[in-house]
């Protein structure tokens, strides 16, 4: 018998809020994606991001930084443990910061809030090969943390629509 890994929850970074939100799947025509099945994994603790990436929501004052910020318990301040990490992941992976952004850049506080608790992250972010400017991609698979797209995460969840 094999045995699987078990990923509880997930870590879901900026970009792919945005794109649920805005590109993919709004909810006024994606109602029950929204209202039955993310809040509920939301309501349940298993869908949650670092406050960095409220912070990075916070740019664009919309009807999805509406929505996050009725469901402010969604985004997690990270422990020591947790910031540690965030250093270690900047110190090994400095072109993961976009230099140019004058806020903070919540990609590694993605991967350590997800490494932490063993849970996987969600990314609208493709995987470098040359490892140019790595990706959150890239970074996950050296920390040995699971790394999804928004549809791979539908299907984890056997979510049709």
């Amino acid at each position: 018998m094999s045995q699987r890994t078990l990923f509880l929850g997930y870590c879901i970074d900026t970009c792919s809020l945005v794109d649920l939100w805005r590109r993919f799947y709004p909810p006024d025509v994606f109602q029950t994606l929204w209202k039955k099945d993310i809040e509920s994994l939301f309501y349940h603790g298993l869908l949650i991001a670092p406050q960095e990436v409220f912070n990075e929501l916070n740019h664009q004052e919309d009807l999805l930084f509406d929505w996050a910020k009725k469901h402010k318990k969604m985004f997690r301040d990270l422990d020591e443990e947790q910031v540690k990490l965030v250093r270690e992941i900047e110190k090994n992976f400095p072109e993961l910061i976009d230099s140019r952004k004058t806020t903070a850049n919540a990609d590694p506080f993605i991967i350590a809030l997800a490494k932490s608790k063993g849970w996987t992250v969600i990314t609208s972010e493709i995987p470098d090969p040359q490892r140019k400017k790595p990706k959150i991609p890239d970074v996950c698979q050296e920390y040995s943390v699971k790394c999804i797209s928004l549809v791979e995460f539908f299907r984890e969840q056997g979510w049709r629509y």
